[in-house]
């Protein structure tokens, strides 16, 4: 999946245990569940416009991506504050690619061989996790037989599609936490109503 997903995949984990009576743990499983959730989205990656190599050449590849930087960019500006913890969870992964590419650039700029991090170590763990271990590798086989799409540039709707849901996700939660604050507020709010009339 590209980074937009697993942005807000972040922020509604950690939305979620937003207001914990044990904040320890809620960063906790907000991190492992964060981690964990890439490896899911990357296993419906095969349902999106995912083409191995860059087409420079090709104007919805460039199209494609231009809007993902975009909002990429937006949603870090909108949410990296409030939202960090589970932002960084959700991409770590994606640490891979920077030194992964960074080789292959430094290697064609200066005509080198480096091996310096051959493969997307990250990725390889949380991939393991999903293949072997019990409970995850139960749900593995069925997201292993979706369909690959990745080169069919209507496949990007999927992600624009799922984008928009989760949008909407953390809207609703959003709003689910708010109001039971201003429940509260308003409880504060009368006391001291009460509390004159016992006065008399």
């Amino acid at each position: 999946m590209q980074e937009p997903t697993h942005i807000l995949t972040g922020a509604i984990i950690q939305k979620s245990f937003e207001g914990s009576k044990h904040p320890k743990l809620a960063l906790g499983l907000t991190a492992v569940i964060g981690f964990l959730s890439h490896g899911f989205l990357d296993k419906l990656a095969n349902l999106t416009y995912h083409p191995s190599k860059p087409d420079f050449h090709s104007p919805v590849w460039i199209g494609y991506h231009s809007f993902v930087v975009v909002a990429t960019v937006a949603f870090l500006v909108l949410w990296w504050r409030k939202f960090k913890w589970g932002i960084i969870f959700a991409c770590l992964p994606d640490v891979d690619w920077v030194f992964v590419h960074g080789r292959e650039l430094f290697n064609y700029l200066f005509h080198t061989q480096s091996h310096f991090y051959p493969r997307p170590y990250i990725h390889g763990f949380d991939g393991f996790i999903w293949e072997h271990i019990p409970l995850f590798s139960f749900v593995t086989p069925y997201l292993d037989h979706l369909p690959s799409l990745r080169r069919n540039p209507w496949a990007c709707v999927f992600e624009f599609v799922l984008v928009a849901l989760l949008l909407l996700v953390l809207k609703l939660i959003t709003m689910g936490k708010r109001q039971p604050m201003q429940s509260g507020m308003a409880v504060t709010a009368v006391k001291p109503e009460h509390d004159k009339m016992r006065l008399f």
